[in-house]
């Protein structure tokens, strides 16, 4: 009996014992205090730039076109210049000389990219400021004044009838149109570069 009374005592134990919940641990995954997630911030990157114009002639503007992401600061240099964190924008420079623009982009952390690009400039262009014609409508043989302003220009061309100017700022030619004739003034430049308008005299 008092075998038979430690046997049951011995299973019940072990029913008892199988039915206790573990004890139950929370696992944090290496690398993640507190088991916190989280990417981390992406640095600055300059996804553009560029000009519009390689070259100027002096005097004259360009435009510099750039875009960023994940920047807080951005600034064009020289002269420091503070922009806009776009992702496309264009600004105008007025160069003075030949000079390389530095384009800056900074990241919330201090990190910072550069890029470069130089702008350079020539002699001032030729430019055709003003035509003006006496008549646009005409009869065969009658007299026609095509004048003209300019600045910059080392030469003045009137086609098709062949007239030549100098580097005077204002002048005319003359013609007398048998037919309906389209005129093209150019301005031409110490570079061979040409500023040109067209006019047309109808012959009636």
């Amino acid at each position: 009996m008092r075998g038979y009374l430690w046997f049951t005592l011995a299973v019940a134990g072990a029913v008892l014992a199988g039915c206790a919940s573990p004890e139950k641990r929370a696992v944090v995954p290496a690398g993640r205090p507190g088991g916190t997630t989280g990417a981390p911030a992406e640095g600055p990157r300059i996804t553009q730039l560029y000009t519009t114009s390689t070259q100027v002639g002096r005097g004259e503007t360009a435009l510099v076109c750039y875009g960023v992401e994940h920047a807080t600061a951005v600034w064009l240099e020289p002269p420091r210049h503070e922009l806009s964190a776009a992702l496309a924008r264009c600004v105008e420079v007025s160069p003075a000389a030949d000079t390389t623009y530095k384009l800056t982009a900074q990241g919330a952390d201090g990190t910072a990219v550069t890029q470069e690009l130089k702008v350079k400039v020539g002699a001032a262009r030729a430019r055709l400021l003003n035509v003006t014609v006496s008549a646009t409508e005409v009869k065969a043989g009658d007299l026609v004044s095509l004048c003209y302003t300019v600045e910059n220009a080392r030469a003045v061309t009137v086609d098709p009838i062949g007239f030549r100017g100098g580097s005077a700022g204002k002048g005319c030619a003359t013609d007398q149109p048998k037919k309906s004739t389209t005129y093209t003034i150019s301005a031409v430049g110490t570079g061979g570069e040409k500023d040109q308008e067209q006019v047309t005299v109808r012959v009636k």
